[in-house]
């Protein structure tokens, strides 16, 4: 999601603070809202596949948090409500602690919709592979770990993420687990069976680069779908690039990702375990029953391993700064006024 200049009309970053093209200030009008009668909107500070994100604080308690609200003008889209109204009424049956936990999905006395959650202080993978690149291959496993315990209580429950990647995870310092992981952004999940449509035919949802062949070739997915993501994902952290880095256009990525096997991540890294081969080979599995069966099945693995590698190192870097990228809901969709 991006923004517009006011004066010449440039599509900005939602948390451009002035216009690169034209040099304008980007004033944001919600900032100093109070929404629900109690938070104060303070800055942007991301978007979602539906929505915009805000640090904000709460009237009387100074409890800091993030807004997540329906863009001004998305509610004439019914699509788009309808998405960002399921989000919430799927993740309020969400309890695992690899899930950003949500405080409050409530409408506005203005009608607008919103989203309270937590304020993490955690950074997003993107911006932790863009920082260190490649990460050690027992760090990635236990990232895999708590991912896996996220989305294996979704995909329990008939939810499927559909759009995981780097951006929609957050990464949080812990004492005992300096990688400790939640999973955001369900805007664009799929309840299984499906009881709604809400793409077009042929319309994949999601980023190209983490999708599945079934997913590309607009055919039924289930929670394997999110493995393979999980498989790409972990290729990436593991060896520091997409393994189908030989594409250089959207269709040679699509055709990869449809049909050619990836390189085993060893030949990109020499000397990783056969292991770490064999779990991300089957997490990419072109066919679906050749996959995990589940993210509990892929977990228990993981576990094994990590348990002869013995416990995470003593983290040597300094507790991170809030930086607020949540994206996700728990609560019943409110009632029209």
């Amino acid at each position: 999601m991006r923004i517009r200049c006011k004066r010449c009309g440039e599509q900005l970053e939602v948390t451009a603070r002035f216009c690169g093209a034209c040099g304008a200030v980007i004033v944001d009008a919600n900032a100093g809202r109070v929404i629900g009668g109690r938070y104060v909107l303070k800055e942007r500070i991301g978007a979602g596949s539906i929505g915009v994100v805000y640090s904000a604080e709460q009237q009387g308690l100074g409890r800091k948090l993030a807004i997540k609200l329906l863009p001004a003008g998305a509610e004439t889209d019914l699509t788009i409500v309808e998405r960002f109204r399921r989000e919430g009424e799927l993740l309020c049956q969400l309890r695992s602690a690899h899930t950003v936990t949500t405080y409050e999905f409530d409408r506005d006395p203005d009608g607008t919709l919103y989203i309270a959650m937590e304020l993490s202080d955690g950074k997003s993978l993107a911006e932790v592979f863009q920082q260190e690149g490649a990460l050690a291959w027992p760090r990635v496993l236990r990232i895999l770990s708590g991912l896996c315990d996220s989305l294996g209580e979704a995909h329990a429950l008939g939810i499927v993420h559909r759009n995981l990647r780097p951006e929609t995870i957050l990464v949080e310092y812990r004492q005992a687990n300096p990688d400790f992981v939640k999973v955001l952004d369900f805007g664009l999940a799929k309840l299984l069976p499906a009881q709604l449509q809400l793409s077009p035919v042929g319309e994949t949802v999601g980023a190209v680069e983490f999708m599945s062949p079934e997913q590309l070739m607009s055919r039924p997915i289930d929670a394997r779908s999110d493995l393979y993501a999980l498989g790409v994902l972990g290729f990436l952290l593991v060896t520091g690039r997409h393994p189908f880095y030989r594409a250089r256009t959207y269709g040679d990525l699509v055709a990869a990702h449809v049909r050619h096997p990836p390189e085993l991540a060893s030949s990109l890294l020499p000397g990783l375990p056969a292991e770490i081969d064999m779990v991300l080979a089957r997490c990419m599995e072109k066919d679906p029953e050749r996959r995990f069966p589940d993210a509990a099945s892929l977990a228990a693995l993981i576990g094994v391993m990590l348990a002869a590698v013995g416990p995470a190192p003593p983290p040597t870097d300094t507790i991170r700064t809030p930086e607020g990228d949540e994206d996700t809901a728990l609560a019943p969709f409110p009632a029209k006024p």
